[in-house]
């Protein structure tokens, strides 16, 4: 017979409970190599409720003990039934022991039994995506992007629009996004997401009308920097330009925060370079940047250390390689040096495939560099093998392919430990030309913190 659920406690007790409970067992395993530990965690579960059980499997699995996390949600289905939520967690541990097509299967039932589930979609999606097997992620997300647009689920909807646009195809996450808005749901953070996704996508037009829409209808729109967006969409020529008139209005917008100020700083800029009011230009530049400078800083050190690094590898090389059937093609060097006109012009060639600016090598360098010593070798290894399925995905074959992230310049020791014989093209041009135009852009990634100073600038 199951067992009557016991009352779950509020989440901050949960957190805790969850916490003592897993660094007990912890604890426990360092002194006793049996399965004494396990057997004492059950007894100590045995007064939690089904939820809280869940939360200590879960914690389990992140503190790397999926097995012991499998044997907890075995003790929660025996005594309370079975759930979604058990398979959904249960997949979790299936994917830390590497068993991924279990892990599909499990994911599947948990998302099939309860199709609001957006962690089992995401997750799901990640699992195949790690794999590279990217129509595989986007069919799941684009199923339960048009249940959430029927149900009009719009902050899980827009959760799973923006990992499909940031993980696996954003043109698709547009036509979602478009689809929700024709539908009637038009909550101003769509909209806005909306024009993020067409800015991105070059349809311009889309991009000033919606976020036309957000100056028009919220509060406080410059908080998501309608004024700067809205300045990327045209080359201004007239001065009497009405979308011109909305940008300058919004530095005179009661309660900005410094970073929106800048942000609406830099779209002034931009107009102004494009009218030909240089000094104007110059002027909101300059305070712009010293906004953002003073917000974010830039740690020299960290960066001389991430350089030398680059320079003088530590990582082992990975000498006996992974079967590939393609070249690596790396195109790195400062933003706005030419980077993306590189990759347009290569690409132009039958055996060439850009996969625009990738994320992934950041990750892995993490990941190789948290390995212990002896195990770096396979660590590397297993980098390069992860970092070959999202160049290669689920599309057409090519020769060669491309990652144009300018600063995989910092991870020159990671791309030629995991790819011997992967080509490396640095691009160069003008510092002065470099720093002028890095100084007209609002960068988001940390990576770019020095942009922000002509000193700092000098010192790179």
């Amino acid at each position: 017979m199951k067992q009557t659920a016991v009352e779950s406690n509020p989440p901050d007790v949960v957190k805790a409970n969850v916490i003592a409970l897993v660094d007990a067992f912890e604890r426990d395993v360092q002194i006793d190599h049996s399965s004494g530990p396990l057997v004492r965690l059950m007894t100590r579960l045995a007064r939690h409720s089904q939820h809280d059980m869940e939360m200590c499997a879960l914690a389990l699995v992140q503190k790397q003990w999926p097995n012991a996390a499998l044997a907890v949600l075995d003790v929660v289905e025996s005594r309370y039934g079975s759930a979604c939520s058990i398979d959904y967690h249960r997949a979790g541990a299936m994917r830390a022991l590497g068993k991924l097509d279990e892990s599909d299967a499990l994911a599947k039932c948990a998302l099939a039994a309860d199709p609001t589930n957006l962690e089992a979609a995401i997750f799901l999606a990640s699992n195949y995506r790690e794999r590279g097997q990217l129509r595989a992620a986007a069919v799941v997300l684009h199923d339960y992007c048009q249940g959430a647009i029927a149900r009009n689920e719009t902050d899980n909807l827009l959760a799973a629009l923006r990992f499909l646009s940031e993980s696996v195809e954003i043109d698709i996450a547009a036509e979602l996004c478009e689809a929700a808005i024709h539908s009637g749901l038009d909550d101003p953070r769509l909209i806005a997401e909306s024009g993020k996704l067409a800015l991105q996508l070059g349809e311009f037009e889309l991009a000033c009308a919606r976020y036309k829409d957000i100056l028009a209808r919220m509060d406080r729109p410059h908080e998501m920097f309608s004024a700067q967006a809205i300045s990327q969409t045209k080359k201004f020529t007239d001065p009497d330009d009405p979308d011109a008139a909305l940008v300058f209005s919004a530095l005179g917008a009661p309660g900005l925060s410094p970073t929106a100020r800048a942000s609406a700083l830099f779209g002034c800029a931009k107009i102004y370079d494009d009218l030909g009011n240089f000094q104007a230009a110059a002027a909101a530049l300059r305070e712009a940047n010293q906004i953002i400078h003073a917000e974010r800083g830039w740690d020299e050190g960290e960066w001389s250390a991430r350089v030398g690094r680059a320079l003088q590898p530590e990582l082992p090389r990975n000498e006996q390689g992974i079967d590939l059937n393609f070249v690596p093609i790396f195109i790195v060097g400062m933003p706005r040096s030419g980077t993306t006109l590189t990759a347009e012009l290569l690409q132009k060639h039958p055996q060439v495939r850009s996969r625009g600016e990738l994320n992934f090598m950041r990750q892995l360098d993490g990941y190789a560099l948290s390995a212990p010593s002896q195990s770096r070798q396979d660590a590397v290894r297993h980098s390069a093998e992860i970092y070959a399925t999202h160049l290669l995905r689920d599309d057409e074959r090519f020769c060669f392919y491309i990652d144009k992230n300018p600063m995989n310049f910092l991870l020159l020791d990671l791309i030629f430990a995991s790819f011997p014989s992967a080509k490396v093209i640095c691009c160069t041009r003008s510092k002065g030309d470099v720093a002028l135009s890095l100084w007209f852009q609002f960068f988001t990634s940390p990576l770019t913190n020095f942009c922000y100073s002509f000193v700092t600038l000098n010192r790179l």
